[in-house]
């Protein structure tokens, strides 16, 4: 149809794109499940690289559709312990987008597809200090129709615990370039600050984050993440000039396994659809 051209165009010229604005799209289920909440709340790199200690290595496995057809994965391997670091591939796709001239007919022209992918590197570090500091490192490329593009890019971040029961976060993300066609051009940088405040009666988190982009401006963040045994709930909404959304989601831990759901609302949900992921994570 021709509506699904429009769409795809739609989102390729936005924030929502395949493209190296992809960068924005979340990377699992706990990511979207939160709105993308979590500067300070240790959930993944790509918020904050800035990595807690952890106990046990792992893999993980995701499988996520966005907006529109946009379907794609997510493959992680995190390991080490007081220095914790983690590999990760992404990957999206859209095919058989129909393509129509600029004159009305019965039938498009043809079909094209939509193709991205990413591998980012993250290590994280407490020089001594009671504090942590981490980079993420991330290369990309997109291919759509005729046109390709690559990038580079490096996220920096912070955790400051102040006590026991809050803690505080800062980033920087995009730091970097997109090459199209040969030509090299600055990506839209975010910077945010972030807190986390831990609920010991409850076991619960609230979380918190303030952004802002060159490209979209400010954006408020906040979300709820428990800390329970077996079942833990996620839910955040995000707030910009451009944005408003809801998600919710939760996780399920047995042995060795556990399995993270997330659902995404926004206001474009009857028409681009309802976003929804699942991981699936093996700790070794």
């Amino acid at each position: 149809m021709k509506l699904n051209f429009i769409l795809s165009i739609l989102l390729i010229s936005c924030n929502w794109a395949i493209g190296l604005q992809g960068l924005v799209i979340p990377q699992n289920g706990k990511i979207l499940s939160t709105a993308g909440t979590g500067i300070a709340g240790d959930i993944h790199p790509a918020l904050n690289p800035a990595m807690g200690i952890s106990s046990h290595s792992y893999m993980q496995f995701s499988l996520n559709n966005w907006l529109g057809d946009v379907s794609g994965g997510h493959t992680l391997f995190h390991w080490g312990n007081e220095i914790p670091k983690q590999l990760s591939i992404q990957t999206w796709n859209a095919k058989d987008l129909e393509l129509w001239g600029d004159s009305p007919d019965d039938s498009p022209m043809g079909t094209f597809g939509i193709h991205y992918v990413s591998a980012a590197y993250s290590m994280s570090h407490h020089f001594n200090t009671p504090y942590r500091f981490g980079f993420r490192l991330q290369t990309n490329y997109s291919h759509l129709f005729t046109e390709s593009l690559s990038g580079i890019t490096l996220d920096v971040g912070t955790a400051i615990p102040m006590g026991t029961s809050i803690t505080l976060g800062a980033v920087i993300r995009n730091l970097g370039y997109e090459f199209k066609n040969n030509l090299r051009a600055e990506l839209p940088v975010e910077s945010g600050i972030g807190a986390a405040i831990k609920l010991p009666i409850i076991k619960a988190s609230i979380l918190t984050d303030l952004l802002y982009s060159s490209s979209n401006g400010q954006e408020v963040r906040t979300g709820v993440s428990t800390n329970w045994k077996w079942m833990n709930i996620n839910a955040g909404t995000s707030i910009s000039k451009n944005r408003n959304a809801k998600a919710m989601g939760f996780s399920l831990n047995y042995r060795r396994w556990k399995i993270n759901y997330g659902i995404y609302f926004h206001e474009n949900s009857a028409v681009l659809g309802i976003p929804q992921f699942l991981d699936v994570r093996r700790y070794l």
